[in-house]
């Protein structure tokens, strides 16, 4: 299968890759990431089921409609007729009930996706604070080494007259040295991870669109359904009314051009 449904599921799965493929993220957007390949290896494997039913069911009932065709043609009998369209019928109902629960799945699933959204924007809000705490600290610390570096240079300006304070000066100037060192390294180690959750934000903006880009052609595929479904059961009442063959004949030919437009949307 190539066609639109198709290339909507390529994207999603090419998004569902690049989601899969991020590091670096914070242990909750690590959460987040978890949960959306759940989330779209579920919904690819219901559309895929789909499209398989619906081509399993376009290539029974073609044959189907075309025997009605020429039962109708024939004069065959109103009751063998109403039998087949009945089949068709029913088919056409389990169908519908597929599709909707299809779509109801991705639409529940889109909602999903905007929780990740404001999920994401939650902890990068969160990461931003610690990053200005954790610089205000750096900024404070490389204070206090610059001034206890400046006191050791004068102890030992004074020679043996800054002995006694020349030891604390040392050990206080290495204190916060190491200090401003361990905050760098945080900062750093936080720096990447923003970088990798404004990658995550980035896939699931994608991820939204591919999303919105299945919905669309799963609900092409739901209104021709609906359609379909509702033309079988005029044809269907109007047997009933003993309408002219003639008619019901012409309807015939439209469903099933409307099953092979089926076949069309759904690949």
């Amino acid at each position: 299968m190539n066609g639109y449904l198709s290339q909507a599921v390529t994207n999603l799965q090419a998004t569902e890759k690049q989601i899969s493929h991020l590091s670096g993220l914070p242990s909750a957007a690590q959460k987040i990431q978890a949960e959306s390949i759940t989330l779209i290896s579920s919904i690819l494997s219901t559309v895929q089921t789909t499209q398989h039913t619906i081509l399993s069911f376009v290539k029974k009932s073609v044959p189907e409609l075309n025997e009605i065709d020429a039962m109708l043609a024939n004069n065959q009998s109103l009751s063998s007729i109403q039998t087949a369209i009945e089949n068709v019928k029913n088919e056409t109902i389990t169908l519908q009930s597929d599709v909707n629960e299809t779509t109801n799945q991705i639409q529940t699933a889109s909602l999903q996706i905007l929780g990740y959204f404001n999920r994401l924007a939650i902890i990068e809000s969160d990461l931003t604070t610690q990053m200005f705490k954790l610089q205000g600290q750096r900024d404070y610390a490389k204070d206090k080494e610059e001034a206890i570096k400046k006191k050791y240079y004068y102890l030992l300006a004074l020679g043996p007259f800054g002995l006694i304070g020349l030891a604390t000066a040392l050990g206080l100037y290495l204190k916060w040295k190491s200090d401003v060192n361990d905050y760098e390294s945080q900062i750093n180690a936080l720096n990447n991870q923003i970088r990798a959750l404004n990658t995550m934000q980035s896939a699931s903006q994608l991820l939204g669109t591919d999303f919105r880009g299945v919905m669309g052609k799963i609900s092409g595929v739901k209104n021709a359904v609906d359609f379909l479904s509702s033309d079988i059961l005029i044809i269907e009442s109007n047997l009933n009314d003993d309408s002219i063959f003639l008619i019901i004949e012409l309807k015939i030919k439209a469903a099933i051009t409307e099953v092979q437009m089926l076949a069309v949307d759904a690949s």
